[in-house]
């Protein structure tokens, strides 16, 4: 017996140096999965915030302006360095009767090398897009 035992003593060592780079991978996947997400739903909350004021500040002179300001003010710091907000007005004669379209793009840097594999500079494009029909119709005579 003592000598069968004597050819098992490496065999768990063995076993887990094997499953450890799998393991790794799974573990890193995970929290860039988390990571992208967690921006994602950033990135998405800020374009709908900012298409929420534009909604109800619709005007196509000072509009994109305040427009992209309020995406800065709510954007969390993770999604802010390399965000690009565009605004789209349907109707740019009259604003107010229209659409408008908010779309937010970002670069994230993901946190492990395992995704960032399958990456540009270690970096994911977000966006997210919304359309809104604009609330603040004007007043008609008649």
């Amino acid at each position: 017996m003592r000598g069968l035992r004597k050819r098992e003593d490496g065999q768990s060592a063995l076993e887990f140096a094997l499953i450890l780079p799998i393991l790794l991978i799974v573990v890193c996947g995970i929290i860039d999965f988390g990571w992208l997400l967690f921006n994602q739903l950033a990135v998405s909350n800020t374009a709908r915030e900012s298409a929420r004021f534009a909604v109800v500040n619709a005007s196509t002179t000072t509009g994109p302006a305040l427009i992209t300001a309020k995406a800065n003010a709510v954007a969390p710091d993770t999604i802010k360095q390399n965000m690009t907000v565009t605004v789209t007005f349907s109707d740019t004669n009259t604003p107010v009767r229209g659409y408008v379209t908010v779309k937010i793009t970002t670069r994230i840097k993901v946190l492990t090398p395992v995704l960032g594999i399958f990456s540009t500079n270690q970096q994911r494009t977000l966006s997210s897009k919304v359309t809104m029909k604009c609330e603040c119709a004007p007043y008609e005579t008649g």
